[in-house]
């Protein structure tokens, strides 16, 4: 039978947003699937937004074969193109384009620009191939998986949304901005999660529209926190530096490509930092209080682990950016990305180099850490 909430610790996996950075996330749990040599996975709670959720749902429905779950999951990833994606084609991109330069001219006369610049079809295509419901429902009922977590962005509601499945004693929250709620888990709601604003529209699911999920979650450690975690292991994809590389002249007014990458950056980062930073803080509190005080606040010490790339991932992608179709590279040169730092790039380019690349680096990155990996996962 399922182990109850209160019958056992578990260890949640965090997964954020990142597009083609995703990869690096994918090389992280490869060297965890190595060092834990087990069968069943390590992490009874699975969170995931945006591409992270993409991964979180791979690796949640193969809860009772972790080590099969992370090769199928490398295995994907390192087939991927930027077609299988979104449409790289030349003439799509130019029609979609030009409507919406249309829309900025002619708006005021009723044309409108719905949807966003990339047509996700191939994404929609690849998620309902790839997403199994049936493992999922399995590994929840063996006990393997107390919680599955993804969040998407509701433009209806103006809220981050956590949809989960799990144990039956799991209940829906609401905080501000942001609620959980318990459902039947598909890939229109992984489509959601990924939905990027303006590069592409937003999915409908039930009444509402629904995008990013990392467009509006501000706490993205609390869908774990909610569901029962006792011990978080965060994989990001941004490296912890502050020197970052130099781009442009001081006196170059950013163009909108490189503003483009900066808000990706904001969208996938910030918050996630933000909150690590906080639950460490909330920690070193609770830590001073006398166990009489800890009684009397619903607080807990929750221990975290962050694991992040080594070294910028925007070098990386400058390396690859000759890989990435012609059409697309065209689309962000024309946004003025041109002499850009990679820092768009590195989101979009989903071509076998980079993600190799990315995927080996988490990977290195991870061994390196093996001792620390071990202990807290053993702990």
């Amino acid at each position: 039978m399922p182990d109850t909430p209160s019958q056992s610790k578990k260890i949640a996996l965090v997964l954020q947003g990142g597009g083609a950075r995703g990869a690096y996330q994918v090389g992280a749990l490869k060297a965890i699937a190595e060092l834990s040599a087990q069968q069943r996975s390590p992490f009874q709670i699975i969170c995931g937004a945006s591409a992270g959720a993409i991964n979180a749902a791979s690796i949640a429905a193969a809860s009772n074969s972790f080590q099969n779950g992370v090769q199928h999951t490398e295995k994907l990833w390192r087939s991927l193109r930027c077609n299988s994606i979104f449409d790289t084609r030349a003439l799509p991109l130019l029609l979609t384009s030009l409507h919406w330069a249309g829309t900025l001219l002619f708006g005021h006369l009723g044309l409108r620009a719905t949807g966003g610049f990339l047509d996700y079809s191939a994404l929609r295509a690849l998620l309902e191939r790839e997403f199994n419901h049936r493992h999922l429902q399995r590994a929840i009922r063996s006990g393997a998986l107390h919680a599955f977590c993804i969040t998407a962005s509701s433009y209806s509601e103006g809220k981050a949304v956590t949809f989960f499945d799990g144990h039956k004693d799991i209940a829906g929250w609401t905080r501000a901005r942001r609620r959980g709620e318990r459902t039947k888990i598909g890939p229109d709601h992984l489509l959601a999660s990924s939905a990027l604003p303006f590069a592409f529209a937003p999915v409908r699911i039930g009444g509402g529209f629904l995008g990013d999920g990392s467009l509006r979650l501000t706490s993205p450690l609390s869908p774990a926190i909610h569901t029962g975690a006792s011990r978080i292991v965060v994989i990001a994809t941004r490296d912890q530096g502050t020197a970052g590389m130099r781009s442009r002249p001081e006196q170059d007014s950013p163009s909108i490509g490189e503003i483009a990458g900066h808000a990706l950056d904001i969208l996938f980062n910030d918050n996630l930092e933000s909150d690590y930073e906080r639950l460490s803080r909330v920690n070193h509190t609770l830590s001073l209080l006398s166990p009489e005080a800890r009684q009397q606040t619903p607080l807990r010490i929750i221990e975290a682990l962050l694991l992040s790339p080594s070294r910028d991932l925007r070098e990386t992608a400058v390396a690859h950016a000759s890989e990435m179709p012609q059409a697309v590279r065209l689309l962000i040169r024309s946004m003025g990305g041109r002499h850009g730092d990679g820092r768009l790039e590195s989101y979009l380019l989903f071509e076998p180099g980079y993600i190799g690349a990315l995927i080996q680096l988490g990977y290195a990155d991870t061994m390196d850490r093996a001792g620390e990996v071990l202990a807290f996962l053993r702990n």
